[in-house]
């Protein structure tokens, strides 16, 4: 007789050492505020030499400041409200 091996399809094989966890989406999530505070200075001058935006820049910078740090509040809240890996 002839043996046939059965293999587990690619999407139920769990790969030691390759998870995400809340560590990495943490240093991701800081990653992504870094990239908006770069581009936030040149973004806002952008939207302000739009002919229908009455605004100027410093008011659109200013807006997107208060967003950045209001998401940023959540973020930290949601941080210290996490239970640890070992108690789940």
């Amino acid at each position: 007789m002839e043996q046939t091996k059965t293999m587990a399809p690619a999407d139920t094989e769990v790969k030691e050492g390759l998870t995400v966890g809340p560590k990495e989406g943490l240093g991701a999530g800081i990653i992504g505020l870094g990239f908006l505070a770069l581009i936030m200075p040149w973004a806002s001058g952008q939207i302000a030499t739009l002919d229908f935006i009455k605004s100027d820049a410093f008011a659109i910078l200013t807006g997107a400041i208060y967003v950045i740090g209001i998401l940023v509040m959540i973020s930290g809240i949601v941080v210290i409200l996490q239970k640890p890996e070992s108690e789940t």
